[in-house]
């Protein structure tokens, strides 16, 4: 009875095993395992799910999605050329990238399977968890026994880069607990689009409230006005008015209509309004056509005047005359008084309020006020002068910080005058610059502003109070106006072509050259992000080249905080003081 039952016990053990897996079972293919086991090449022994024998941990893969199509043409450059191929497979910081994590093993746990994003800082760098999702029917990868996939948002890294390499890892295990992992990289580009105008760009780009791009450009005795498009495209054809180095200034939208107004460099120079929808005039003040015998090199201001009171600009023909256009004036809509000063690239005219002031290119900052309906030179200044003699060389932008007026030259650096009285209040530092210096920006810790074409390049730094400054080395000169971007981020173009991010005046955050050739003598400005990418800003500027530029950068518009952002204050180039710096959504 015994040895009839330990029979039995045999048979029915050598029919479990026969039925079961076998985790000692030797094996060359799969086809060689039973009850699903599968065959591990390593070991060449049959495992399963959950199997203590299965050494071997799940292969992953990882595939990225192609960037969307991007033109290139000759007057509209998408690709990046300073990326790897050209930019052909580079995405846009303000892109999201769609991310397949596949495996061909059976026994993939698919809830421990996990993607992370890791953007690029100069420290560690905390990685995005990204959330799966079933692949779509149909995709290459859906076949797959293990497959899903997920967006990686650019906008949501940290990319203290220009052009980098953002890192994908995916990690999972099997059902026995072996972990398996895959990793790609993602090339990832602020460059949005470099726009052909073929001629010289001294202005810095005005922003309308619909986001459309207005700037200049001057080719000896010729030039245009252009509007462009977010994406880059030609919102109407080019005006031809004559070269332009000051700056376009937009209006304020009044039922839907903004006006951009625009002043010449010809020997003769005029002042144009032009309307932003369609690019055709609303008025111009030309001196019976012939134009005023001096350019327009420093860039107007936006001011309102006579009885209505008018929108208009208030500009310098050099020499000439300074000159109101008012286009609602209807039949007068230039007024005009005569004046002998002269301004240079890139000075300007600022205001406030029925107070306007100019910088020459001697030295003095000159004030006017409304009187009567009209700008006049306040000649109470500085004791009857009617001037404050500042400096011996030109008075490079000014800015109205009340009660100062604030500009930088090179015999002073950067000075204040009262406005009130055109008294010097304070200027730093002591010795003054070597050079002519760019344009100041105030922020809330204090002002900023570039050297200038001296050596060494340097971008100086000094307290609200003018009470102290300090500097820190540039590696090429700064002469136009730094921009400042939301979150504390300032922003550089430099004479040799390089765009540079900075945290304040003395944290490198990123800089990069955009490209052989280029030189940036104009000022950036910081446009609002578009849709999804609402968290990123435009930053616009041009090049000597004759190229505008667009980069995504990550400051949503300019900074809010700060008195006096960047060049002529504010997105529309008004140079007036009361002007809001629109916050973006």
């Amino acid at each position: 009875m015994r040895t009839g039952i330990s029979g039995m016990a045999a048979m029915v053990w050598a029919m479990l095993a026969a039925a079961c897996f076998d985790p000692t079972r030797q094996c060359s293919t799969n086809a060689d395992c039973v009850a699903g086991g599968t065959c591990d090449p390593g070991t060449k022994t049959c495992v399963s799910a959950g199997n203590p024998n299965d050494k071997t941990p799940p292969a992953f893969s990882l595939t990225v999605a192609a960037p969307s199509p991007r033109q290139n043409t000759p007057k509209l450059t998408e690709r990046d050329p300073g990326s790897p191929d050209g930019g052909i497979d580079a995405f846009r910081r303000d892109e999201t990238v769609t991310v397949t994590v596949s495996s061909t093993d059976q026994d993939v746990d698919a809830g421990s399977v996990k993607l992370r994003a890791f953007g690029i800082g100069t420290g560690p760098v905390t990685p995005l968890d990204l959330p799966l999702e079933a692949c779509p029917p149909g995709s290459q990868a859906a076949s797959n026994p293990f497959c899903r996939q997920a967006a990686v948002p650019l906008a949501s890294l940290r990319f203290d880069a220009f052009r980098g390499v953002v890192t994908l890892e995916a990690t999972g295990s099997d059902l026995s607990n072996n972990v398996g992992s895959a990793a790609a990289g993602v090339n990832v580009t602020r460059w949005k689009w470099r726009y052909s105008a073929g001629a010289p760009i001294y202005t810095t780009p005005a922003i309308a409230d619909d986001g459309t791009i207005v700037f200049g450009t001057s080719d000896g005795g010729s030039g245009s006005l252009y509007a462009l498009t977010p994406a880059g495209a030609e919102k109407w054809a080019p005006v031809d008015l004559g070269p332009i180095k000051a700056s376009p200034v937009i209006g304020t939208q009044d039922g839907g209509q903004q006006l951009a107004y625009v002043a010449t460099a010809a020997q003769s120079g005029k002042l144009f309004a032009l309307v932003i929808q369609d690019g055709g005039t609303g008025a111009e003040c030309t001196n019976g056509g012939g134009g005023y015998p001096g350019p327009f090199l420093g860039t107007p201001a936006l001011v309102s005047s006579g009885s209505g009171p008018f929108e208009g600009v208030l500009g310098l023909a050099n020499a000439a005359n300074l000159v109101n256009i008012r286009p609602a004036a209807g039949v007068s809509p230039c007024l005009t008084n005569d004046t002998f000063d002269s301004q240079s690239f890139p000075s300007n005219v600022v205001a406030l309020g029925s107070e306007a002031y100019l910088g020459t290119t001697v030295g003095h900052v000159v004030p006017f006020i409304l009187l009567s309906g009209n700008w006049v030179q306040n000649t109470t200044w500085s004791g009857g002068l009617g001037y404050s003699p500042v400096g011996r060389g030109p008075i490079e932008p000014l800015l109205i910080e009340p009660p100062w007026v604030v500009g930088t030259t090179s015999l002073r650096g950067i000075f204040a005058v009262d406005k009130s009285t055109g008294g010097l209040q304070a200027n730093s530092p002591d010795a003054g610059l070597s050079a002519d210096p760019g344009g100041p920006v105030l922020t809330a810790d204090g002002y900023t502003f570039g050297g200038g074409a001296e050596i060494p390049p340097s971008l100086y730094s000094a307290s609200s109070t003018l009470g102290s400054s300090s500097f820190v080395l540039l590696p090429e000169p700064l002469v136009g106006t730094p921009a400042a971007g939301s979150g504390g981020l300032l922003y550089l173009g430099t004479i040799r072509g390089s765009l540079e991010c900075r945290r304040g005046a003395s944290n490198p955050v990123w800089s990069a050259s955009l490209g052989p050739g280029e030189s940036f003598l104009g000022s950036p400005t910081i446009a609002c992000g578009i849709g999804s990418a609402a968290s990123l800003g435009i930053l616009y500027i041009g090049s000597v080249s004759g190229g505008l530029f667009a980069a995504l950068v990550d400051s949503p518009g300019l900074s809010a905080t700060a008195p006096w952002p960047k060049y002529q204050h504010d997105a529309r180039n008004t140079g007036n003081a009361t002007t809001p710096i629109q916050p973006c959504p």
